[in-house]
């Protein structure tokens, strides 16, 4: 279905799309040279980089944010390669795939904050080995969590990270013959493991590009994640970032200016520096394959990143499993393993807050998702009838790959300038903004996949385009378009800065609250605020699994029902 007001919408799309992308852009670099009208400020200069480059926060940040960014995304793209690659062609490797689903529409804060109360000195691992092993009977003076090196930053992300590249990974074996490659080379004489190292991954990363460095993107300039389990003093660069932008002393915009450029030209530098390690990490594959060497050393490699991912989704699942723990005790001391009592008091306590607090979720979510589906139903269409277009390409995944912190500020300014800030609509634009990427990534593939000879065949018999689309071609996509939805849904419940900034304050999520009270030590209330957001796409999710498949059911029975009538 391609017509005039097709591409109309096409282009306007785009135009929604990349207004905001260059009013952030505009809005950190020219206060970065000291032009913000605002404060009285037209004139260029180089003061605010000046000003920057003696800052030793800056530098600490900086080198938190590279060293706790890149490391997490090697150690997540290590383990979860290891895991497929062990688990291939093995019978439990379905319903491992079938596993991680729901972990991904878990948001962030709430993994991060299960992490927390699994890693801290008084956390349930300590908890677990004490005191008839570890002899405590008061928590030990540990830093475990919110450590200088950024350690518990690193495991928390790739808590969250691995069991999304495994996806992705999943995904991109079925656009490949794995099956057939393996057995080509076992006929050579090649170990299971050396098959794969040599034949099937440098297939697969070309394919993995996208999704690697989404996940080297946020892990470099992530704020809630950080905020919750990361280092204090210093901090990491995004979150310092944010505590100079928030501070009353507006000259020091500018500074934060400069520093979000930095970061955002750092997380260029990195993915120019990972392609430049892949394609000398192929070189040296290619020569070991070309020495005839049918078991390479890189199996043990391997193994360990298997047992190291077995690890790690362990630790996802008790970190997940300490939410409704925690949000449904009412005393529990150290030493003891379990809660001595339980009480839904936490819940009636929470009280009206958490009610209100999820409407404002809720409503969010389901709106972004809905209209970040609507958008990507007309740019796939665009480029099924025209062709790919890589400006749309380009846009959606620009607000993906440039950091959060970089981009909003800017946004910030611009809605500040319009006197749009602080609103519900303000605040649902930008959440659309981030989740119609990855409805457009989900629904895309499968979109055009369908054979459009159904849809031309129902035009013949029936001119009426617009109907044929939506109950021929639209009913049968019902499950991909249901998991999109599911996806957009829990990608615009795990937004926190974008909340923060656009709402300024004024419009409160499960994220914003969660994040706001991880620090305050009411572990309960936190759970409680954790365990609703972690729920809530859970639940969705679910949906998205059981409507599209008893949809036709229904509805013939509803159908029968009427006619009966």
């Amino acid at each position: 279905m391609y017509s005039s007001f097709n591409r109309t919408l096409y282009y306007l799309i785009l135009g929604v799309i990349g207004l905001p992308l260059l009013t952030g852009l505009l809005g950190v670099v020219l206060p970065s040279f000291g032009y913000d009208p605002a404060l009285g400020q037209v004139s260029f200069h180089l003061g605010h980089w000046q000003q920057l480059l003696q800052q030793p926060e800056f530098w600490s940040g900086l080198r938190l944010s590279l060293s706790t960014g890149v490391l997490a995304t090697l150690l997540s793209y290590w383990f979860a390669s290891s895991l497929i690659m062990v688990c291939f062609e093995k019978p439990w490797f379905t319903r491992l795939q079938s596993a991680i689903t729901p972990i991904l529409s878990i948001p962030h804060a709430s993994i991060t904050i299960g992490a927390l109360f699994l890693l801290a000195p008084s956390g349930w691992l300590v908890r677990l080995i004490s005191p008839w092993l570890s002899g405590f009977e008061r928590p030990p003076n540990w830093i475990t969590v919110q450590d200088p090196e950024g350690v518990a930053l690193i495991i928390a992300l790739v808590i969250k990270e691995m069991p999304y590249l495994m996806f992705a990974m999943g995904a991109a074996l079925s656009q490949l013959q794995p099956q057939q490659t393996l057995q080509a080379a076992r006929l050579l004489g090649y170990e299971r493991l050396t098959a794969w190292h040599f034949t099937l991954l440098p297939q697969l990363f070309p394919l993995l590009r996208l999704p690697i460095f989404m996940v080297l993107a946020f892990n470099m300039t992530v704020v809630d994640v950080a905020s919750i389990i990361g280092p204090n003093t210093p901090s990491t660069l995004a979150v310092t970032l944010l505590r100079w932008f928030n501070d009353p002393n507006l000259v020091l915009r500018g500074q934060a200016s400069a520093a979000a450029l930095v970061l955002a030209s750092m997380v260029a530098v990195s993915i120019l520096c990972w392609l430049l390690f892949y394609r000398l990490l192929n070189q040296l594959r290619h020569h070991f394959s070309t020495l005839g060497t049918r078991q390479s050393w890189l199996r043990y490699w391997t193994w360990f990143g298997a047992s190291a991912a077995g690890l790690t989704l362990l630790m996802t699942l008790l970190s997940l499993l300490l939410l409704p723990i925690w949000a449904f005790t009412k005393r529990w001391r150290f030493p003891d393993a379990w809660p001595n009592r339980w009480t839904l008091d936490n819940l009636n306590r929470a009280g009206d807050r958490l009610i209100s607090l999820t409407a404002e979720s809720f409503s969010l979510a389901i709106a972004s998702a809905f209209i970040g589906l609507l958008m990507a139903l007309v740019l796939i269409e665009f480029e099924r009838a025209k062709g790919r277009s890589r400006i749309s390409v380009a846009l959606l995944f620009s607000a993906v790959l440039l950091p959060q912190v970089t981009l909003l500020f800017g946004i910030q300014v611009g809605l500040l300038y319009f006197d749009w800030s602080g609103t519900w609509l303000s605040v649902l634009a930008v959440h659309v903004l981030y989740t119609l990427p990855y409805i457009y990534l989900t629904l895309k593939a499968p979109y055009l996949a369908f054979e459009q000879g159904y849809l031309e065949q129902a035009n013949r018999l029936r001119f009426t385009p617009i109907r044929n689309y939506l109950t021929i071609k639209l009913a049968l996509l019902k499950a991909p378009l249901a998991a999109a939805l599911a996806i957009g849904f829990a990608v615009s419940m795990a937004q926190y800065l974008p909340t923060l900034l656009a709402g300024e304050g004024r419009i409160n999520t499960l994220t914003t609250e969660a994040v706001a009270r991880a620090s305050s030590g009411d572990r309960k209330l936190v759970s409680v605020l954790a365990f609703a957001q972690a729920i809530l796409p859970l639940i969705c999710f679910m949906l998205a699994t059981l409507i599209p498949r008893y949809w036709t059911r229904w509805r013939l029975a509803f159908r029968r029902s009427l006619c009966s009538n």
